[in-house]
């Protein structure tokens, strides 16, 4: 058998030539260049048979996404139950209930966290490794950009859901004092906020005949909320601070990966109009015509 390599070798060439020359033919009817696309990246293949690496990581971040709309489902619910929020005492079992959703978010956001910082890790141990040009690193960074975003967008509700839970019990303390006849300034909620010392303004409310018992138990109730929703606060100032500090850092390569996002939507466009030209000039190629002629179908059949 006739060794053949060498002509294998120079019709391979021939024929990158020839795709050479059509690339450029179709890049001056569009009048699109593609090198601002590419950016200098040289395109790679990853073969997930050969890529075990990519494959865990890539199911690692689909677990953390459902944990993610878990935890946002949870912020939602506990958001939505907190605007009913009315003027009326409120029951012990709802107010435990409550509490213990706050508990369930706040072991679920740190749990997120500290998966999304091995992630993170890991992703930082692949570019040492392949480099930063690499397919695995640029999948890898992309996702961990992407989860840590949709993490910090729930946080950020979750933040403002207690802050606006915050400033409806003052509001409540502050209209059920005025309406009893004690005039009580904003800085004096949140002196008995921070100090935790009742005996701020209601000295000798229980003297006067306007204020019964149950009405300053609602108020002193609405002041356990307030303190409750402080310790929740303070237990979650870190994790917020880990997240911000985080975004800042990453802001650039943020907006840099969502810039190749778009780019490689239009790429795309621009290929598979590059395709449809490239099947028309197939059909016009005198050489298959030739070919059809002399090899009819019925030929091929028989």
């Amino acid at each position: 058998m006739r060794d053949r390599l060498q002509e294998l070798q120079l019709r391979a060439q021939e024929f990158s030539e020839v795709a050479n020359d059509h690339g450029n033919h179709f890049s001056e009817e569009d009048g699109y260049d593609d090198s601002v696309v590419v950016g200098g990246i040289t395109p790679q293949a990853v073969v997930f048979e050969a890529e075990p690496i990519i494959e865990s990581f890539l199911t690692e971040a689909q677990q953390i996404r459902t944990d993610i709309s878990t935890l946002e489902t949870e912020v939602l619910k506990i958001t939505q139950e907190q605007k009913t929020l009315v003027a009326t005492m409120r029951r012990f079992s709802v107010m435990k209930k409550e509490s213990s959703l706050t508990r369930d978010i706040k072991i679920q956001a740190e749990s997120i966290h500290r998966r999304l910082d091995a992630i993170a890790k890991q992703a930082q141990r692949t570019e040492e490794q392949q480099g930063k040009a690499a397919a695995a690193t640029r999948i890898q960074k992309t996702q961990h950009a992407a989860l840590y975003s949709k993490f910090k967008q729930v946080m950020l509700q979750y933040n403002e859901g207690l802050l606006s839970k915050q400033e409806r019990c003052k509001y409540f303390i502050m209209r059920q004092l005025d309406v009893l006849g004690k005039d009580v300034k904003e800085a004096e909620v949140d002196e008995m906020v921070a100090t935790g010392k009742w005996e701020v303004f209601n000295e000798n409310l229980l003297n006067d005949a306007r204020i019964t018992r149950s009405q300053l138990s609602e108020i002193e109730q609405r002041h356990k909320e307030l303190i409750s929703l402080e310790n929740n606060m303070k237990e979650l100032r870190d994790l917020f601070l880990d997240i911000f500090m985080l975004v800042e850092e990453q802001g650039a390569a943020i907006e840099h990966i969502q810039t190749n996002v778009e780019r490689t939507q239009e790429y795309v466009i621009v290929t598979k109009e590059k395709f449809k030209l490239a099947a028309r000039y197939k059909k016009r190629n005198p050489c298959r015509q030739l070919c059809c002629c002399c090899c009819p179908p019925w030929r091929c059949c028989l």
